[in-house]
């Protein structure tokens, strides 16, 4: 039951990061870490879950015996990803460098009761029932965050070993200073595994495709699954443990072996609320809760999850409430989330979805981009405006409205109108200049342009835009439609006198005001 991803021919790694102390190799224990008694499946049995910290407090024979289950597991190919079984010199400091522990049938109060065990001869193949290691699975600056390995002895399978070993792991990690606990490489064929760290609250953070070549799938590459837990959470974890202390208490009227009297009470409390009905030739041993069957098996919590999700397909609050109606087991919000990312109708819907979204989004993307293109090209290429300065035009005559424009009006100098020439021939320079440097060449009509070219004679010029933007049959301040120029029929003679009169009327208003 593997979780390791470390070389086990690298050197050992200390904790150097998170809460100080950091312990030296073969330091004391830390308060509350020491041999703890458990309670097997069959919750009568009774084990000692014993700690270590390092190889040498481990007498060699079980030493030997542990390497040599280890080997064994290496060589089925199924579950680590190392080819070659680890010497004994070589497994010692991989397994104990750091942090181990190793689970013995029966109740043995401290290590001095182990080595006499081992030189009495023990069988230790019928009294060890696992073992497992706490190390940091990153150096330095990360190494708070730890790792762990497991080891099922072959003749202890199917007793609950695993998950005991788990329990005992979440309970010391966090003693140990370590703050978060990451499972590299599970992989997915190994279900028993990954019952127990589902039941146990970690989180499947990863999946790494195709990463394991397993002598049972020849052929086929195997995904791993990566885990992560928060350690030293202060909310009570109700697991499955707890439901089958809650069913033993139940069915045989007695408290599990090594209860205490914290234990003993919540155990009184739930026989209040918990319900058991006996199994008959249909249906097995069920608990229930106000009315709701328990499911303790994440394998069938799974299972149920599924079923009912792929009646409907719905959503994570539908499918939560829907079975929620009928079934009570911890979290079953996060069964459900598992249930719906690995639903492929559902992953399809949402690539559908997504698909759409995106193509959606690149057409909007699209659009706007045509448009800042139409824009940017207007504004590019404007069409050049015709400017006329002083210099082309040709001398006003004595009647010349402008001429008469600035003897009647001397807040207008002649320096002024030359400044607004120089003016208007700097734009048509920087205009040139940047239509030069653009790209964009936009043909001109010859015929077009003639249109518009200065001819240097006033008469060809069109009508002030200030005379001719009044209304048909309007006037304002005392100005009649009969007095504007139209340039209908008109010479140039005549046109250049009403403009004067205009132009001197306009003057004599404004200098009114003032």
């Amino acid at each position: 039951m593997p979780a390791m991803l470390d070389d086990p021919s690298a050197p050992v790694v200390y904790r150097t990061s998170g809460d100080i102390p950091y312990p030296p190799p073969g330091s004391p224990l830390p308060v509350g870490i020491a041999p703890c008694q458990v309670i097997l499946r069959d919750r009568v049995t009774t084990a000692t879950i014993i700690p270590f910290s390092a190889p040498n407090q481990v007498p060699l024979t079980l030493l030997a015996y542990l390497c040599d289950q280890l080997g064994r597991e290496i060589e089925k190919g199924d579950t680590y990803p190392m080819v070659e079984p680890l010497p004994l010199e070589g497994f010692g400091p991989y397994w104990f460098g750091v942090f181990g522990a190793i689970m013995l049938l029966g109740e043995i109060q401290d290590g001095r009761q182990l080595h006499e065990m081992a030189r009495r001869g023990c069988d230790w193949e019928r009294e060890c029932l696992g073992s497992f290691y706490i190390k940091p699975n990153y150096p330095g600056r990360s190494s708070h965050v730890c790792n762990g390995g497991f080891l099922v002895t072959d003749a202890s399978r199917n007793r609950g070993v695993g998950r005991l070993m788990g329990e005992t792991y979440l309970d010391w990690a966090p003693k140990l200073g370590y703050t978060y606990s990451v499972f590299n490489l599970v992989y997915e064929t190994n279900v028993a595994s990954c019952r127990i760290w589902d039941a146990l609250g970690f989180k499947r953070i990863g999946r790494v495709k195709g990463c394991g070549n397993l002598k049972s799938y020849p052929g086929e590459l195997v995904d791993a699954i990566i885990y992560g837990r928060d350690l030293g959470q202060d909310d009570e974890f109700v697991s499955e443990e707890r439901f089958d202390k809650i069913r033993f208490y139940l069915k045989n009227g007695k408290y599990p072996n090594g209860a205490d009297r914290a234990e003993k009470s919540r155990l009184r409390s739930a026989a209040t609320h918990y319900k058991l009905t006996p199994a008959n030739d249909d249906e097995p041993e069920k608990l229930w809760l106000k009315g709701k069957e328990v499911i303790a098996d994440p394998k069938q919590q799974y299972e149920i999850a599924q079923e009912i999700h792929h009646k409907q397909h719905g959503g994570i609050n539908k499918t939560t409430a829907a079975i929620a109606e009928l079934y009570h087991w911890v979290r079953i919000k996060e069964t459900v989330s598992q249930v719906i990312r690995n639903c492929p109708e559902c992953s399809e819907m949402n690539k559908g979805l997504s698909a759409m979204r995106q193509g959606q989004n690149q057409a909007r993307a699209e659009a706007r981009s045509a448009s800042a293109f139409s824009t940017a090209q207007k504004t590019i290429t404007p069409t050049p405006p015709t400017i006329f300065s002083l210099s082309q035009a040709p001398p006003p005559g004595p009647d010349s409205p402008s001429t008469q424009a600035r003897l009647a009006s001397p807040q207008h100098p002649a320096h002024v109108y030359q400044q607004f020439a120089q003016q208007q021939q700097q734009q048509q320079q920087q205009q040139q200049q940047q239509q030069q440097q653009n790209t964009f060449d936009m043909p001109v009509d010859p015929a077009l342009m003639q249109d518009v070219q200065p001819t240097g004679k006033l008469a060809d010029l069109p009508p002030s835009p200030f005379l001719t933007a009044q209304p048909k049959g309007a006037s304002r301040g005392g100005i009649s439609e009969n007095s504007r120029i139209t340039g209908d029929g008109m010479g140039l003679d005549d046109r250049a006198a009403m403009a004067g009169e205009e132009m001197r009327r306009r003057l004599n208003r404004a200098n009114g005001y003032k």
